[in-house]
């Protein structure tokens, strides 16, 4: 993960939510502006942003503060929160100019990058841990805390982009 792939995600994902912003404003995509979820579903995103503000923000930063000394944690975490960060101003901005459908678009970019990048930390992780000790195993000598707490991000992410792909998408498509 380096400076160069965020920062080309990060424009990349912005063009594609600004055209498909303009495109659903023009009617030119088979999305509603805004999302028909019924109160069962709008009580529980509800909750279950509250559960991504513990576990997507704050278990990150603070594992970022703590590992403030590990470049390689710092590098992953400090990331990771760029990204979060990126995405929740972009929506903010974005579903109050075009469109409330966009959120779905832009949860489904970035928790895929998310996932990714998730990914891509417990294997930096795992890596600088198995040059340091020679023959460990991928993530193996990684501290416990921090290779759960990436696995716990890694599933909810992952449960995030199933919420978001039975849930969000079947209700912004006009098919």
């Amino acid at each position: 993960m380096t400076w160069k792939t965020v920062l080309l995600f990060i424009a990349g994902a912005t063009c594609l939510i600004l055209v498909s912003g303009w495109l659903i404003g023009a009617s030119l995509l088979p999305i509603h502006s805004q999302p028909n979820y019924g109160e069962t579903v709008r009580n529980f995103v509800k909750v279950w942003i509250q559960i991504a503000i513990a576990v997507g923000l704050l278990l990150p930063s603070v594992a970022f503060a703590t590992g403030w000394r590990s470049p390689e944690r710092r590098t992953v975490f400090g990331f990771y929160l760029l990204v979060l960060v990126v995405q929740i101003l972009t929506e903010q901005i974005c579903s109050e100019i075009f469109s409330r459908s966009l959120l779905v678009i832009i949860g489904t970019i970035y928790t895929v990058f998310r996932l990714w990048q998730l990914w891509q930390g417990r294997q930096v992780l795992g890596m600088n841990a198995q040059k340091s000790n020679g023959s460990a195993r991928v993530g193996q000598s990684t501290h416990p805390i921090v290779r759960g707490l990436l696995w716990l991000l890694l599933l909810f992410w992952a449960v995030n982009l199933i919420f978001l792909f039975v849930v969000g998408w079947s209700n912004i498509l006009s098919l």
